[in-house]
């Protein structure tokens, strides 16, 4: 499956982002995700060309894309990238590097003189879900890409927005005091309280995320103590995951986090931020039920400390992590590749 597919997206982007002719694009199986490589400098993406790699096929593939230059690109998603100006004042838009479609994201200058994205979701294109953004106040704003839809929420003082997810009109993310849940509806603004299943530890990671149309709540545990010295490589023993799933009641204030030790056939991606899963049939025989996750890491260059990010792989299956061999030092997200134009109405 792997090397056909990936004749026909190289065929693909030799053309101009033009599908081969003679080739359906409508027919091709889910796709994995590509490790994105966000060549940054001051001002966002140096030059007009973006690399990518699938540690499926084993290839570097290079698209043209001009619209990416001077720009920070923010993923993981399906199909397309979150990119927005750095310093200056912020056009952000969603755009699909393969189709070269761009769709902007209409802003509400009264409600947001600064804009940070906290979440996009797997999908903001094929989906009706909301993205999720802050500012510099206790303020959230949820877009809908497929309305051009705004819904405003202003946090009470105590909480804090942070990264999460939407899924069906709520926003769910973590308390880092207490490792429990805050979920905000998104219509009414109104919010509670899912307790934590287990204290956190302060090194502990918690990730949300969307998968086969549920919530996951990952963590991300890592021993400190045994890579106290950042010059150090990092030791695969340090890490281990995590995972529940949502057990919803009708009486939605007494939902609770269940943990699983199993995600199936899913895989999931977390970069820095955000995760997205993925569906994978066992018939393509890639191993399943485990996360690949970015892990930034530090090195001593000058007398200053210089960050970059390795790849690693957690196996539910026997809580096993290994580092995964990566060409790129500064791969940032995860892109699911995508071909199909589906540009929302609302930007027609």
């Amino acid at each position: 499956m792997t090397s056909s597919i990936s004749s026909i997206f190289a065929q693909f982007a030799r053309n101009g982002a033009r599908p081969p002719e003679g080739d359906s694009i409508s027919d091709l199986p889910p796709q994995l995700p590509w490790l994105v490589e966000h060549p940054v400098n001051a001002e966002g993406i140096e030059g007009e060309s973006l690399r990518f790699y699938s540690f499926f096929s084993d290839k570097i593939r290079t698209l043209h894309c001009p619209m990416a230059r001077g720009k920070c690109l923010i993923g993981p998603s399906h199909g397309y990238l979150y990119a927005c100006k750095r310093w200056k004042d912020p056009t952000p838009s969603l755009f699909n590097p393969l189709t070269k479609d761009e769709v902007t994201i209409e802003l509400r200058r009264d409600h947001f003189p600064f804009l940070h994205l906290e979440s996009m979701g797997p999908d903001p294109i094929g989906t009706d879900n909301y993205m999720a953004f802050t500012d510099a106040r206790h303020m959230m704003g949820f877009y809908r890409p497929c309305s051009c839809e705004w819904n405003y929420v202003e946090l009470p003082i105590e909480i804090c927005p942070l990264p999460g997810s939407c899924l069906k009109r709520r926003y769910y993310m973590n308390d880092p005091e207490t490792g429990d849940t805050v979920v905000i509806d998104i219509a009414c603004g109104s919010s509670f309280v899912i307790p934590a299943p287990k204290t956190l530890e302060s090194s502990d990671r918690v990730y949300f995320v969307e998968s086969t149309g549920k919530i996951l709540r990952i963590v991300k545990h890592k021993d400190e103590t045994l890579s106290l010295d950042l010059s150090l490589a990092l030791c695969t023993s340090n890490f281990s995951f995590d995972i529940y799933q949502l057990c919803a009641e009708d009486d939605i204030c007494r939902s609770r986090w269940v943990k699983i030790n199993s995600i199936g056939n899913q895989i999931v991606f977390l970069d820095d931020h955000n995760g997205i899963s993925v569906t994978v049939h066992p018939s393509t025989g890639i191993r399943i039920n485990c996360v690949y996750f970015l892990q930034r890491c530090f090195v001593s260059c000058c007398g200053d400390w210089v960050n970059y990010f390795e790849v690693y792989k957690y196996s539910f299956s026997d809580g096993r992590t290994e580092k995964v061999v990566c060409p790129f030092s500064n791969g940032r997200t995860w892109l699911v590749p995508n071909l199909v134009t589906s540009v929302p109405a609302g930007h027609q």
